[in-house]
């Protein structure tokens, strides 16, 4: 399973040869072989399969619905919906972008519905471990009162993203603590490149808005075009 990308090529004289498409690159998926035994349910390589893909993807599928709902039990939830889904659909998936891009699509999007469907419910006001490292100062705290005042700097900034709209959340989540792309964005999202730069920068404005307002003791960047000050 690959996705191989094109570029237009002229041979000879460009009045006699026609265009023609050169392959200048093949990306292979990593997990075309899992993906390949899942289809086959019956078989005695599925159960293996697929607990190998839940096993590796488990804890960033966590991650991103953590950010989109603000809420562990929420993200929970999403996590068990998502791979549901997954086990679903995956007879429909035809290897068109990496596995792992069209699952975060359905965490993404299962993560949006489920907030849509429970409403905004409080903050779990704890991050992800990884998350919380992230987002705090490069250089550790050398004493616990330091260390206890990065954590809370941590948790305000999560509380600034919880006040965003799922989509500005979900970009920001992706792009800053998930260090995706703007390609990966997109192909994620399922969104253009211009989509996706139009939406970042309106995450950035929403969000210094958002600590300007109720947060005015951080200082995520000031006004320039990385108001999360370099996170990720």
């Amino acid at each position: 399973m690959a996705a191989i990308r094109f570029e237009a090529g002229l041979t000879g004289n460009p009045t006699r040869s026609p265009q023609r498409l050169c392959p200048v690159e093949i990306l292979r998926d990593p997990d075309a072989e899992l993906v390949s035994a899942c289809r086959q349910p019956d078989s005695e390589g599925f159960e293996s399969a697929f607990e190998a893909l839940f096993c590796k993807y488990r804890e960033r599928a966590y991650a991103i619905a953590f950010r989109i709902t603000g809420n562990s039990v929420d993200a929970l939830d999403v996590v068990q919906d998502s791979f549901a889904l997954v086990f679903r659909k995956l007879g429909g998936f035809r290897g068109g972008s990496l596995f792992s891009t069209w699952l975060f699509r359905i965490v993404v999007n299962c993560s949006i519905d489920h907030r849509r469907r429970t409403g905004l419910r409080p903050e779990s006001g704890r991050l992800l471990p990884r998350d919380a490292a992230a987002l705090e100062p490069v250089d550790e705290a050398p004493n616990p009162r330091e260390r206890a005042a990065a954590r809370e700097l941590g948790d305000q900034v999560q509380a600034a993203i919880s006040q965003l709209s799922p989509k500005l959340r979900v970009i920001l989540a992706l792009r800053y603590l998930e260090d995706m792309s703007y390609d990966d964005l997109a192909a994620t999202l399922g969104v253009s490149l211009g989509t996706v730069k139009s939406r970042l920068a309106r995450a950035h404005l929403a969000l210094e808005q958002v600590v300007r307002q109720r947060f005015p003791q951080l200082d995520l960047g000031g006004t320039g075009a990385d108001p999360l000050g370099g996170v990720g």
